[in-house]
């Protein structure tokens, strides 16, 4: 995982032949996370919300849950 850019909250990783986006935001109910797929520049699978159901989650926390969403996710489509 690695920082993306210079707004905080947004990383970026290669996992397999994609390429992973998270976006984590604070809002007043907690954290939330967001993902999405990309190949190259196409998108694969637009941006998705991650469910966190952790009471006191950490940014960090946010950031891996959407990257093992976004990794179940590219594991589990056809090869």
């Amino acid at each position: 995982m690695e920082p993306k850019g210079l707004d905080m909250g947004d990383y970026e990783e290669h996992y397999k032949d994609c390429d992973i986006e998270v976006a984590v935001e604070q809002v007043l109910t907690g954290v939330k996370a967001h993902f999405r797929v990309l190949k190259g520049d196409a998108v694969v699978l637009d941006w998705q919300l991650v469910h966190i159901d952790r009471l006191w989650t950490t940014e960090h926390a946010a950031a891996e849950a959407g990257f093992d969403a976004a990794r179940a996710w590219i594991d589990a489509r056809p090869a």
